[in-house]
């Protein structure tokens, strides 16, 4: 038997047909869709895409791959003067296709070629012809015929033409005449590939469509399609890009947009990612569903029921490996986990592929940085290329996006969905928060109250003040928290949200801005930019009809935290003066829309940092360099990382037997759990405070690039930086 993987044992065979059989899957349930936008015919790609599957992992038949497989099965080696060191299976595997057999034209052997040579995408150096024509004839040809039996192939007469229409300049690339069908097929051959050794379907095969899941859900509300659900569903094939209001139904009116087709729902924060993954499956009911971001298996543990626990997290780790194989009808997920196939990073087909024939929701794009938002346009702009669909929706759009989506010659429908409902009178203050600690405990007495500050730092700092003058019900929400306390926290804000007559204090930063279903009577908030701070608004009144005297929202713009770290400076100075005008006045939807559209205007923004950082992002984004980056360095940049990860010593020290079990096991399976119990004690910190705070941080003995840190962990307050001041960007959380 010629052996394809040992973990677990598996023949060359057993998964080419595991791959072929993933292929008729992928053919049956979206065929018409990938194939709409090549210039091939159609049957004809399919016949290729065959032999490619049939093909991609015959190289492994050469005994240096197969004494790998062996050593590790403790089987004896077959004697052989040649290693696998020498050359990999993926460049042998090509020379095996009987072109002639297939009557493969020369463009025909160019597509399958590459596919099946890159499809493991190595740092590839010259072959060596003399060695390979060595290998042809020791090693293979007095096996050909036990290999054409075993694996039910055709073996042409070996030779090593091929190499000439894959190595140097022969390859493909953007721009080329078979560019979209090259990135089809070696695209499609990774995920049929992986999906394979995982050995999970490649797509839900499910009829279930999300679209009628959301009317019965709106129907059982008693209640009926507004005008956004109804113009979404009305416009399911084409691109969206949609203004609406806080609380008018943004998320029912993406998945019926969705309709039936593979889709990824993208928010900036994890919190809102969870929030939407969990009304999908509970409130919509639709099970069709996959989560996927980086902490994503801690959030499926929290919410599995104790009882059921060890059954539960059994089929959600399932389920989590079906979402890193985008196996779901619908991925919830961060834009790091697709977007960064922007760079075109070695092996970026597979996510472009799979975008081709899919839709992609952008939730409130304005929370991200002027860097990550050229990255997603940019993104749009190729998925528009390559066939897929996409569809913006946000409270507020600054205008260069639209303008640059114009100018990118993108076909959209745009449309804006606006509430007449007024919900918020807003005072702007010149004094700091603080300033106002006597007040805000007072009304929160009987009124639910948020505060939302710029840091962490500041947020802790009202949180002790508020402490100190006896206020009980008081919470704390930011970042800086391990997992299980934020996720709990998380929990009870929602909680308390909920609860009528209820009342107390919340205290937060940034995190709450986005797609975060919760409703207070009550808002003080330092400045922030517009488009931010109209974020905040929305978890107030989120929508009822205010008709109080007083403001319900008090904006605090005196020695406001996070100025120039946090929030572009001139943004922030040119959204007050926008914003004074309104002062001690009810705010409309509409108005909030304007003054967004106007702060972000190329008028207002020419020569700003924002606009040239922005610019500079597109500059550098056409005149990437194909294959010239890997995905982890790719999703590096789109998580905008300046961050390190650290574990407070006090808890250090009382998971000390942990890391050392970590240290010790030899266990694939144990391993990973052990791991990723580990994983949930760290918090993540920026790089600037690991270097202020250096004398209390010491290298992790036992996971690399991990740090301990000798400060004060609690867990209503979260971890305390006694030396500096920490910023967070609570948009670039991935």
């Amino acid at each position: 038997m010629h052996y394809a993987k040992s973990e677990p044992i598996e023949s060359i065979k057993k998964h080419t047909d595991k791959v072929l059989e993933n292929l008729k899957i992928l053919r049956r349930k979206y065929g018409k869709k990938i194939t709409k936008i090549i210039t091939i015919n159609e049957e004809r790609f399919w016949e290729l895409m065959e032999i490619i599957c049939k093909y991609h992992d015959i190289g492994k038949v050469f005994s240096g791959f197969q004494n790998v497989i062996r050593k590790k099965l403790g089987k004896e080696l077959i004697k052989t003067r040649f290693n696998n060191d020498i050359i990999k299976h993926e460049q042998i595997s090509p020379m095996f296709i009987p072109t002639k057999k297939y009557n493969m034209t020369k463009e025909e052997k160019i597509l399958v070629y590459q596919a099946i040579f890159y499809h493991h995408e190595r740092d590839i150096v010259h072959i060596d012809r003399k060695l390979l024509n060595e290998i042809i004839e020791e090693d293979i040809k007095p096996n050909i015929e036990n290999i054409e039996e075993e694996l039910e192939i055709e073996i042409p007469e070996l030779k090593t033409f091929y190499l000439g229409l894959v190595e140097g300049q022969s390859r493909i690339r953007e721009g080329d005449k078979l560019y979209k069908e090259y990135c089809l097929m070696k695209g499609l051959l990774h995920r049929l590939d992986h999906c394979s050794s995982a050995g999970i379907n490649i797509e839900d095969e499910t009829n279930e469509e999300i679209s009628t899941f959301v009317e019965e859900f709106i129907e059982n509300k008693k209640s009926k399609l507004n005008e956004l659900q109804t113009f979404t569903k009305e416009n399911q094939n084409e691109n969206l890009v949609i203004i609406g209001s806080t609380g008018i139904g943004k998320t029912e009116s993406s998945l019926l947009w969705s309709n039936n087709d593979k889709t990824f729902f993208t928010l900036p924060l994890r919190i809102s990612i969870n929030a939407i993954y969990t009304r999908i499956l509970e409130q919509i009911k639709y099970n069709h569903v996959g989560l996927l971001h980086s902490t994503a298996i801690d959030y499926l543990e929290e919410t599995t029921e104790a009882e059921n626990r060890v059954k539960e997290l059994e089929l959600e780790i399932k389920k989590m490996e079906q979402s890193k194989n985008l196996y779901q009808k619908i991925t919830a997920c961060t834009i790091d986990q697709i977007f960064p196939f922007v760079f075109k990073y070695k092996g970026y087909e597979k996510m472009y592929a799979t975008l081709s024939y899919s839709k992609v929701i952008i939730d409130e794009i304005q929370a991200y940085s002027p860097e990550i938002v050229a990255i997603i346009l940019k993104g749009l702009q190729m998925i528009n290329n390559i066939g897929g669909k996409f569809m913006i929706m946000t409270a507020t759009l600054p205008r260069i996006y639209k303008e640059k989506l114009e100018e990118m010659k993108i076909k959209i429908k745009y449309n804006e969905f606006i509430k007449d409902t007024k919900r918020h009178k807003i005072k702007i203050l010149d004094k700091k928060i603080n300033d106002d600690i006597e007040e805000i405990y007072e009304k929160s007495k009987n009124k639910k109250t948020l505060i939302i500050v710029n840091t962490i730092n500041k947020a802790i700092e009202i949180y002790k003040e508020l402490k100190e003058i006896g206020a009980n019900n008081v919470n704390l929400l930011h970042s800086r928290f391990e997992i299980e306390d934020r996720n709990q926290k998380e929990k009870n804000i929602k909680e308390f949200s909920n609860k009528e007559n209820e009342s107390g204090i919340w205290i937060t930063t940034q995190i709450v801005e986005a797609s975060l279903d919760i409703d207070f009577d009550l808002l003080y908030t330092e400045m922030s930019t517009l488009d931010s701070l109209f974020q905040r608004l929305g978890r107030c009144y989120r929508s009822r009809e205010y008709n109080g005297e007083e403001p319900n929202i008090k904006i605090y713009t005196k020695e406001t935290s996070g100025i120039k770290y946090v929030y572009d400076e001139e943004i922030y100075h040119k959204s007050i003066k926008l914003l004074e005008e309104y002062d001690n006045k009810i705010l409309e939807e509409k108005t909030k829309i304007e003054l967004v559209d106007k702060l972000y205007s190329t008028e207002l923004l020419e020569g700003t940092d924002f606009y040239d950082r922005f610019k500079n992002a597109f500059n550098i984004l056409e005149n990437i360099i194909d294959y010239n980056t890997d995905k982890k360095q790719a999703q590096s940049i789109l998580r905008d990382i300046d961050n390190v990860n650290v574990i407070p010593k006090s808890i250090y020290d009382k998971n000390l037997d942990l890391f050392k079990k970590y240290e010790n096991e030899q266990t694939k399976e144990e391993k990973f759990e052990l791991r990723r119990q580990i994983n949930k004690l760290f918090i993540s910190i920026s790089k600037s405070n690991r270097w202020k705070l250096q004398e209390l941080i010491t290298e992790c003995p036992y996971i690399k690039n991990t740090y301990i840190i000798d400060t004060k962990y609690d867990n209503d307050i979260g971890l305390l930086l006694e030396k500096d001041e920490e910023y967070e960007i609570d948009t670039r959380e991935f």
